[in-house]
């Protein structure tokens, strides 16, 4: 069990992950879109509390195409950033 508020669970490199929402249609990483988790990017809060900001997944159904510093079938998700 871990000590963190209802709604958050710990991010751990490897662990499987499902997408939530479509980032890139044309490259393959939609909604539904089942991978494995790389890595994560943070920033800290004033508290010293850790929010991510982005992280690399890794999924055979996205374009093997990667953006440069990734490895095929990795893609950069980047937090929602929509105010409505």
């Amino acid at each position: 069990m871990t000590s963190q508020r209802l709604g958050k669970i710990p991010l751990v490199l490897g662990m499987p992950i499902i997408l939530n929402q479509n980032f890139d249609v044309d490259a393959g990483i939609v909604n539904g879109c089942v991978g494995t988790l790389k890595s994560v990017r943070f920033r800290e809060g004033v508290n010293g509390e850790r929010h991510a900001i982005s992280c690399v997944i890794k999924t055979l159904s996205t374009s093997p195409d990667p953006l440069p510093h990734l490895a095929s079938h990795e893609s950069a998700v980047l937090q929602d950033t929509v105010d409505i």
